[in-house]
């Protein structure tokens, strides 16, 4: 598996992820050593980016790089096939290696260009399904923040709660933090937040084929 460009990828974001965060909580002063701070980065950054939800330090007290950071892996999750939730590494791979693409055609017009994953050629369908996925995701995401601020939420708690629901992760930040909960939520939200993990945790499009079902046949 260490030979596929999506692990090595994965693994990278999380060692990078891990350092940034731990030279920033020391810098910042919030834990007095760098091993305590790459300890309480690693374990975090591991528990979001696999979904998993659990903590072991109040990161609204976190640095903003530290948080940005926890909320870029909480969109992304971990690889294609696993339980966790988020778009995948996969997903954003290919999606990047789409826009490439995409520039490459600009500068030459009459070019074939290939994209492919682990040296696998990738199709036209595949390609399409996968920035439409992407597209979707953010929307959800968008329309979990409407009704979050529609609620008085502020905006870091209403956007990263949205996204933390689609992604199935558990903690945000603000007042849905680490070391809180979603119980002073308006029940709207709550209700919101459900609908987002349901869609989020059957992959969108899962959820969606209920509505559908008179084309099942």
């Amino acid at each position: 598996i260490f030979r596929s460009e999506v692990v090595k990828t994965y693994f990278i974001a999380l060692v990078a992820s891990s350092v940034m965060i731990a030279v920033s909580l020391r810098i910042a002063d919030v834990y007095p050593t760098l091993l305590s701070s790459l300890r309480h980065s690693l374990f975090q950054v591991v528990s979001i980016s696999t979904t998993a939800g659990f903590a072991t330090a109040d990161t609204n007290t976190w640095t903003p790089l530290a948080i940005m950071l926890l909320v870029f892996l909480s969109m992304v999750g971990a690889c294609a096939g696993s339980t966790t939730g988020g778009l995948k590494f996969d997903r954003l791979i290919l999606a990047a290696k789409s826009v490439k693409a995409r520039i490459v055609q600009q500068q030459h017009l009459n070019a074939i260009v290939r994209i492919k994953i682990d040296g696998v050629l990738q199709r036209t369908d595949t390609v399409g399904a996968v920035m439409t996925f992407i597209v979707f995701y953010v929307l959800l995401i968008l329309i979990g923040v409407f009704v979050n601020s529609l609620y008085g939420l502020d905006l870091m708690t209403g956007f990263t709660s949205a996204v933390s629901c689609v992604s199935n992760v558990g903690p945000a930040f603000g007042e849905v933090g680490s070391v809180l909960n979603y119980s002073s939520m308006p029940v709207m939200v709550k209700l919101t937040d459900t609908l987002l993990m349901l869609l989020g945790g059957l992959e969108i499009f899962g959820l969606i084929q209920i509505f559908l079902i008179k084309w099942w046949v």
